[in-house]
């Protein structure tokens, strides 16, 4: 017998000042207008029709819609999950933000691989325009990341830090990683074999121009370790998912 298809997923943020969204069996949940819009229109759901609910902060519901008109969906919880604790290690991605689709594309795997936050960071040598870090940036990748979550089918979602420096972002000390091509850096594997399974783990990548000497100082002094992926320059996106790949890997995530 084949398996049932897997139930339509949707997002729905908890109560501002809530840490996570408190459903209850019985409780009638409006989806968001993005959600149900997609709901409506999109996967013509109808009153009746069974769907997963997810906050993006650890907590899930099985439920079903009971209310379909003039772009309004709702739902009434039938059945609430256990709440949800993050996978160790709890994996940091900061990263030079690449141009366009290249960056889209990071969002999303970075999800799917269960990353907890995302911070974009401005290298001496960084080419993505400031527009590419503009708040409707940042609207976008919400939503991307969000259709990412959906598709993998994860209760969490990545925090969307702001944008800083690398200087402001090593203000306080980070364990954990950064991709370097010099001949100063150890394979990752090696890299992460010496590295104390900690709860939090940092992974950097620089632009695609390369790090400076100070800033590889900076990194240095700040608690990160220098990591080759192989012999080949590889763009920004794809270093990122090859070493926060490596990390869940090797550090048991």
């Amino acid at each position: 017998m084949a398996d049932a298809a897997p139930l339509p997923r949707f997002y729905v943020p908890p109560v501002t000042g809530r840490a996570r969204a408190a459903w209850r069996d019985g409780h009638e949940v409006p989806l968001p207008p993005t959600e149900a819009h997609h709901a409506a229109r999109v996967l013509r759901l109808q009153a009746g029709d069974a769907v997963e609910l997810f906050d993006g902060c650890g907590a899930s519901a099985a439920a079903r819609v009971v209310h379909v008109r003039r772009g309004e969906v709702v739902a009434v919880v039938e059945s609430v999950g256990a709440p949800a604790a993050r996978p160790l290690p709890h994996i940091h991605l900061a990263f030079a933000v690449p141009k366009g689709r290249r960056l889209t594309w990071l969002l999303e795997k970075a999800t799917e691989l269960g990353v907890e936050s995302l911070v974009p960071v401005r290298f001496e040598r960084s080419v993505a325009a400031r527009g590419d870090l503009s708040a409707a940036a940042r609207r976008r990748w919400v939503a991307h990341s969000i259709a990412a979550a959906k598709q993998a089918r994860l209760v969490f979602l990545p925090a969307l830090e702001p944008p800083c420096t690398l200087q402001e972002f090593l203000a306080s000390p980070h364990a954990g990683i950064y991709g370097d091509l010099s001949t100063a850096a150890v394979p990752v594997a090696e890299a992460l074999r010496a590295c104390v399974p900690l709860a939090a783990f940092y992974v950097v990548v620089g632009p695609e121009g390369g790090l400076t000497a100070a800033e590889r100082r900076a990194m240095d002094a700040g608690g990160l370790a220098a990591a080759r992926l192989g012999r080949t320059t590889l763009r920004i996106e794809t270093a990122a998912i090859a070493l926060v790949s490596a990390v869940t890997a090797l550090q048991g995530g």
